[in-house]
């Protein structure tokens, strides 16, 4: 058996596995079975593992000291199945993306300033960069105030992230189709969305073209 330290911390509604990328193993062909057996997938109730039994809390964020001038550290977020020996390296999580913050300076890979700390963030995922600001108190990171975000129990220290030029994050295009709207043909009928990819692919439809109030 094989000791490594990890922290476990929530960032948004997610919950993740955080690791120094220097205790990852040094081929990367082994990455996705390591990954594995830290959450303890497969297994849908995740018993032999850190994982929640939950998409949200089967998440992993792997981080460096950046060799790059335009970051401070360097970021890959990985979704862990919990079903299947799978891991998903392709999209980034906002959620985890804002914890990331507070775990390089905990961690002294950035340096605690007085009262808000910017850590600039690569990710490795979409190859954009991320600015988090992060309140300091006493040199370290605040995690109590009054801030209160829906899905969350409680309150804490908010945490503000800047997405720089988010678009085309994984497909290389704002419009992967091309187009402001596509027609998509469903089980219920056609349906109009709009296909976007600004940090993550997203898919918009209008609430009430699939029978909900948006609410």
């Amino acid at each position: 058996m094989t000791r490594i330290p990890v922290t476990v911390m929530r960032g948004g509604t997610s919950k993740g596995v955080f690791i120094n990328h220097e205790e990852m193993p040094v081929n990367k062909s082994d990455w996705e079975p390591f990954l594995l057996d830290i959450m303890g997938s497969p297994d849908q109730r995740q018993i032999d593992g850190l994982g929640g039994a939950n998409s949200l809390t089967s998440k992993i964020a792997i981080i460096k000291k950046s060799d790059l001038e335009k970051a401070d550290v360097d970021y890959t977020f990985a979704q862990v199945s919990i079903s299947e020996s799978l891991v998903d390296f392709k999209g980034n999580c906002g959620n985890i993306s804002s914890a990331v913050g507070p775990y390089a300076i905990e961690q002294g890979l950035v340096q605690a300033v007085e009262p808000v700390t910017k850590v600039r963030i690569y990710n490795t995922n979409t190859k954009k960069v991320i600015v988090a600001e992060v309140e300091v108190e006493n040199g370290k990171v605040k995690t109590e105030g009054s801030c209160m975000i829906p899905g969350v129990p409680g309150t804490g220290s908010p945490i503000y992230l800047s997405f720089e030029n988010g678009e085309g994050a994984v497909t290389g295009k704002l419009l992967p189709t091309g187009n402001a709207i596509d027609l998509l043909q469903t089980s219920i009928g056609t349906i109009k969305a709009s296909i976007v990819d600004v940090g993550n692919p997203l898919v918009f439809v209008k609430a009430e073209d699939i029978g909900l109030k948006g609410a």
